[in-house]
């Protein structure tokens, strides 16, 4: 059983340094959240948006016939066209992972390739804003109060905060702090004698209360680990042994209780099941360690009637249903989905949104993340069953070499009429497009260079 540190408040430390892009052999780390939005349980219609991080769209599809709605172009191009000050300069955006507000009045999308989170008015799918997190910009979170939005930036090592008031006339956004992981981090080294592989954070929740977040840390499969930040004071109250808590991927929040999971080793040839971790979210306590049951753990999150967790392993494409009290699976299901990723619920519980990678992942070790059929499978949760499956258009480039990599997955409810709002037009990537620049390495993660 691992030992935690409950540490003792000091000062934050005023200067912020920068850090040096982190690379890493394994793919992206999930998205999880504690539960559904506040409102969702009287919700009927809703939207599924899809990432497809090869093509710089975000695809929005109805829930009932599963029409798309609005494709969203995200590309440096069209948001340099648009006239936002920090639009990517580079090839690609690579929109990542999406949160929408606790009302789905607004999108955060994460942006590794770009190194920005994107916002975008929900309801009239329109890109509103373009903020400069840093290098890595992997998972955009907004806290359950939606006082404020928080990034983690893998290649920066940065958590960085974006306050919100979402009730103003015209809300504006803007970046406030950045705190560097490894200054965080600093005084539970010497405290506890531990040397965290990686500074790097990778996905984080909050609780309930919105003071805290957890911050899984990595990417790589051996630079995994946990803390609790206190987000008032920007300080560390809680960490982990990463020697024993390696978690480097999805992370869920309770009231009582947190789960975070580890990929195993991702390795060619030497690949090993992964695990998950349950944590006393109060006493900070590390109350069980398991086995995934299956290769290259990744999405993990919470039904919105708080009964079970659904966790996705991408390597070996099986999923595992965990009871929310005893934390015994219930369920096993081979072949969920094809390179199973990042997971949703539509608001009543009776689906689940599975992401699929493509062939040519634009993130992650392209041995566990690549898959054959990029696109969204919608999972029957009752049966474990496909139901359906929502491809993007598919876009190749000049080399023959399929673009398309689906990965971030968020599920957003509509009011009635609301989809005669949108206003973004019907965006097409021609079906070949030139070839672009990928990394050969397969070590790269998130658009970041492998290490030396």
């Amino acid at each position: 059983m691992s030992r935690s540190a409950v540490l003792r408040r000091s000062p934050f430390p005023a200067l912020l340094l920068a850090l040096a892009l982190l690379s890493s052999v394994f793919a992206a780390p999930a998205d999880a959240r504690g539960g559904p939005p506040a409102h969702a349980a009287a919700a009927g219609n809703h939207e599924v948006w899809m990432l497809d991080q090869g093509t710089d769209l975000i695809h929005v599809h109805e829930s009932r016939r599963l029409r798309e709605v609005a494709a969203i172009d995200v590309s440096p191009a069209a948001l340099r066209d648009a006239g936002f000050a920090d639009a990517p300069t580079g090839p690609a955006t690579v929109p990542h992972m999406i949160e929408f507000d606790s009302k789905d009045r607004y999108a955060f999308v994460a942006s590794t390739g770009g190194a920005v989170t994107i916002v975008i008015d929900a309801r009239r799918k329109q890109v509103v804003e373009v903020l400069a997190t840093g290098a890595g910009s992997h998972m955009a979170a907004v806290t359950p109060d939606d006082s404020a939005v928080w990034v983690a930036a893998i290649g920066a090592q940065e958590l960085v905060e974006i306050p919100l008031d979402l009730d103003a006339r015209l809300p504006t956004f803007e970046i406030d702090r950045r705190l560097p992981v490894g200054e965080l981090l600093e005084q539970t080294e010497r405290d506890e004698g531990w040397e965290f592989p990686s500074y790097s954070p990778v996905c984080h929740q909050f609780s309930p209360d919105s003071e805290e977040a957890w911050v899984t840390l990595g990417p790589g499969w051996n630079q995994g680990g946990l803390f609790v930040l206190d987000l008032a004071e920007g300080e560390v109250t809680a960490a982990w042994d990463p020697s024993e808590v390696k978690a480097n991927c999805g992370i869920s929040v309770t009231e009582e209780r947190a789960v975070a999971n580890w990929s195993g080793k991702v390795a060619e040839g030497e690949d090993t099941e992964g695990e998950w971790y349950v944590f006393d979210r109060l006493g900070k306590d590390l109350l069980d360690t398991r086995d995934a049951e299956g290769f290259d753990a990744h999405g993990v999150r919470l039904t919105p009637d708080g009964s079970s967790y659904w966790m996705v392993n991408r390597l070996s494409s099986n999923a595992i249903v965990v009871d929310a009290e005893t934390f015994e699976v219930t369920r096993r299901i081979d072949d969920v989905a094809d390179t199973p990723d990042i997971l949703d619920y539509s608001p009543d519980g009776s689906l689940v949104y599975i992401t699929q990678r493509g062939p040519n992942p634009r993130s992650g070790a392209v041995h566990a993340a690549s898959g054959d059929e990029p696109g969204v499978a919608v999972i029957d949760t009752a049966t474990g069953e496909r139901s359906a499956f929502i491809a993007p258009p598919t876009v190749e480039d000049t080399d023959g070499v399929v673009r398309n990599d689906v990965h971030g997955i968020g599920v957003r409810t509509t009011a009635p009429g609301e989809q005669g709002q949108a206003r973004a037009e019907q965006t097409r990537r021609p079906k070949v497009v030139p070839a672009r620049f990928e990394p050969a390495d397969p070590g790269v993660h998130c658009s970041l260079p492998a290490s030396a």
